[in-house]
């Protein structure tokens, strides 16, 4: 049921302060934009402001609110556990170029909220995400974030321009839809004088695994089914091409690129102009 924004508590309606519409661009004042009359739905402290999902989105998300990622989730905290040594100091890698002067911080794929206690404590942090059951287990485990969390595609960021002090992304944008149009939505958004960051693992990190190496990539892709990847996704990750680092060429050509887990990943950082 639709809700007005008089109806919303205090506590949850900034994210709908600083909302733009999808369709027209234009500030929303309530749940239905006033201008082209798209409407959006309000719910648990979360705004659903997301279209149908095509490609690789739509893949991630049946992956992420499925039943094999709990399962699969115990094997990436492995992996980053080596690369730290220690989860912690393997997210620092990313999250420490993030200046500890922020006060408004949006992480795109937040997931179930892993980074948030690592971010600046002062920080008013945002999250969107395409897994509308991780943005659920993100407010449940930090109820301060209910009215700052959006389901939405890091390609339509639902935000007003230069929001942010800061917008992040850390292990996802591989196998966005469109990386250049996320990319660009996260400098959009972000004030001039802030901070963007995109970090993931190499695209072609499967080179690593011994199948792989072997000549024999069936052995591999049994044992990502084994540990709890989906088909589907593993045929993502096997077969979309590197394209995050060539879009951040042109979409933030003065960024820099920062080697960060024992260099089987990569970070890039980029100040927004003024």
């Amino acid at each position: 049921m639709p809700v007005s924004l008089t109806d919303i508590p205090p506590s949850s309606a900034c994210v709908f302060a600083h909302t733009r519409c999808l369709t027209c661009g234009n500030r929303l004042a309530a749940p239905r934009c006033e201008y082209c009359d798209r409407g959006y739905v309000f719910k648990e402290g979360i705004l659903h402001a997301i279209g149908s999902l095509r490609g690789t989105n739509a893949i991630a998300v049946g992956f992420y609110d499925g039943p094999t990622w709990p399962r699969f989730r115990h094997w990436e905290q492995i992996f980053l556990w080596f690369q730290g040594p220690g989860i912690v100091r393997a997210r620092r890698q990313v999250l420490c170029h993030l200046p500890q002067s922020c006060l408004r911080i949006l992480e795109v794929g937040i997931g179930d909220g892993e980074n948030i206690s690592l971010l600046p404590p002062a920080a008013e942090i945002f999250g969107v995400d395409i897994a509308l059951g991780r943005l659920q287990a993100c407010e449940n485990r930090f109820p301060i974030c209910s009215g700052r969390l959006a389901w939405a595609e890091a390609e339509a960021l639902p935000f007003e321009d230069d929001f942010f002090d800061a917008a992040f992304t850390v292990g996802g944008i591989n196998y966005f839809s469109d990386p250049s149009r996320a990319l660009a939505e996260m400098r959009r958004v972000v004030r001039p004088g802030g901070t963007v960051v995109a970090a993931d693992e190499l695209p072609d990190l499967y080179r690593y695994n011994l199948g792989y190496m072997l000549g024999l990539e069936g052995l591999d892709q049994w044992t990502l089914r084994l540990i709890g990847l989906e088909p589907a996704f593993i045929a993502m990750v096997y077969e979309t091409p590197a394209r995050v680092e060539a879009a951040a060429r042109d979409i933030w050509p003065n960024h820099c690129r920062i080697p960060i887990w024992n260099r089987l990943g990569y970070c890039l950082v980029d100040l927004v102009e003024d």
